[in-house]
């Protein structure tokens, strides 16, 4: 029971995660363009451009994490096997 609360626990703390960074990510890419009239539509438009580009980085860099975490474990899995092979 404490484990399936955990887990869901951690899934809302994931999601409310990337959230919070898409947000804050397309806030600051928001914030570096100048847009030229100030009326609430280009704001607007500029928030949505750069919320897409967020939204395409953050599962780019979560991909780029699993692929690291495979890597470094098959090389940890190899190390241990030769040590295995080596105590024999």
């Amino acid at each position: 029971m404490k484990t399936e609360s955990r887990k869901s626990l951690a899934g809302k703390i994931a999601a409310g995660s990337i959230v919070a960074l898409v947000l804050v990510g397309a806030a600051a890419i928001m914030g570096v363009s100048e847009v030229s009239e100030k009326s609430f539509l280009s704001k607007a438009f500029v928030f949505f451009v750069s919320a897409i580009i967020v939204v395409q980085v953050v599962p780019g860099l979560m991909l780029m994490g699993a692929m690291m975490k495979g890597v470094f474990s098959m090389a940890s899995k190899k190390s241990a096997v030769a040590v295995a092979a080596h105590s024999k």
